[in-house]
């Protein structure tokens, strides 16, 4: 197969100028409840700023794992994910409001009195590391990390498929990808450990989890592996990004899903229970306010739907394969992602009452309208393939196992 062929991507415009004008409207929207229901609206908000910004992390993470690993077989699947993992830039924009909106979210920015003298005497020990100078320079610090890495991994790839044919310049380019991957890999996962706990777990500054960063980077992972499976079984004609992916890349891709499933049901598991036999009551009360009321419900929708029905049909190999079926599962899996981030911010503003506000769901919409439209502005005119790297025709026939 001749690689001048493989088709470039149409840009989608009619879709890229839907999405962003949705997504702008919800997100005023969004404003608009802002004004009646401050805090209920803050914490809508930030339950869709870290749903949307775990695809591009887990994307990112997935991409500097196939680099630094010199993965072969992927590089037919990899550009959703370099696309997916340039939209730092972005994401920096969007998380604007969550700072402005931090009086709101984070008692640590004004301790309530109803803390208790011992509550308010633990964060006063805390107050080194959870302020707001440091807290907002910490953020920058993140977002720099990502849109560094994520950026150059995206440009280096476009700049080699300009290249005529497998050149000296085309795979010294390959040569920075993987060693930028590889130097910055544990920087880039120690950033989302500590965004996750600086912008989720300290909703409740008194509780603490050394398993908490793990949980949600392997949900990030999840969701980013769960993307690229419907990005590829949905467009499996010309210019689309499955359009030269075979059975076998759907069967590693669904294998990888399923590795990670078992991992984030893992760490939920093991925090769950060393919490609960522990039984110390700073701890127990995270847990208190997530299965108390209507919120248990969606405890016990994460164990069955997020980990006991995918792991179940992920272990068939024909599911695997197939990428309808693949795609079924994953979007499955996405809407579990959904579940899981509502349920892990949500009950810090209602413990142990469930309820819903429909700022939430704008919130939601507009910033995925966003982001769908930024990274249709990146892909416009591109290959759906690296098709100048050195090893897609080795993807292209990647060997049975």
């Amino acid at each position: 197969m001749s690689l001048d062929v493989v088709p470039r991507h149409d840009g989608g415009w009619r879709t890229l100028v839907g999405a962003g004008g949705l997504g702008a409207l919800f997100l005023l929207a969004t404003l608009a409840g802002g004004r009646a229901s401050p805090r209920e609206a803050a914490y809508g908000y930030l339950f869709a700023f870290s749903w949307w910004l775990s695809l591009g992390l887990g994307a990112l993470i997935i991409l500097a794992s196939f680099h630094a690993s010199r993965a072969r077989w992927p590089t037919v699947l990899r550009r959703p994910l370099e696309l997916m993992a340039a939209c730092g830039p972005l994401f920096a924009c969007f998380f604007v409001p969550v700072a402005l909106a931090m009086p709101w979210l984070f008692p640590w920015v004004s301790p309530p009195s109803d803390l208790g003298a011992h509550g308010l005497h633990l964060l006063a020990h805390k107050r080194p590391y959870l302020n707001v100078p440091f807290f907002l320079v910490r953020a920058v610090l993140y977002f720099l990390v990502w849109s560094v890495v994520g950026g150059l991994l995206w440009r280096w790839s476009v700049r080699q498929d300009a290249e005529a044919g497998i050149s000296p310049e085309g795979i010294r380019l390959t040569q920075h990808q993987r060693r930028l991957a590889a130097g910055t890999l544990p920087l880039v996962v120690l950033c989302l450990s500590f965004a996750s706990l600086d912008w989720m777990m300290s909703l409740e500054p008194l509780w603490l989890s050394t398993v908490y960063a793990l949980y949600v980077g392997c949900g990030a992972v999840v969701a980013a592996l769960s993307t690229v499976a419907l990005l590829a079984a949905g467009g499996r004609g010309p210019g689309g990004f499955g359009a030269l992916m075979g059975p076998r890349h759907f069967r590693r891709l669904g294998t990888l899903l399923l590795a990670f499933v078992c991992l984030w049901a893992y760490c939920a598991f093991s925090q769950f229970m060393l919490i609960w036999i522990a039984s110390l009551p700073e701890e127990v009360t995270w847990y208190r306010a997530r299965l108390d009321g209507g919120w248990r419900a969606l405890a016990v929708l994460l164990a069955v739907g997020h980990f006991g029905v995918p792991f179940f049909l992920l272990l068939s190999r024909r599911i695997k394969e197939h990428p309808r079926s693949l795609a079924a599962v994953s979007a499955w899996l996405l809407l579990m992602r959904v579940v899981d981030h509502y349920w892990l911010v949500l009950p810090a503003l209602h413990p142990g009452r469930a309820s819903f506000h429909w700022t939430s769901v704008t919130a939601w919409l507009g910033l995925g309208g966003l982001s769908v439209a930024a990274v249709l502005w990146l892909a416009r005119g591109g290959y759906t393939v690296p098709v100048r790297d050195p090893f897609l025709l080795h993807s292209l026939r990647v060997p049975e196992q």
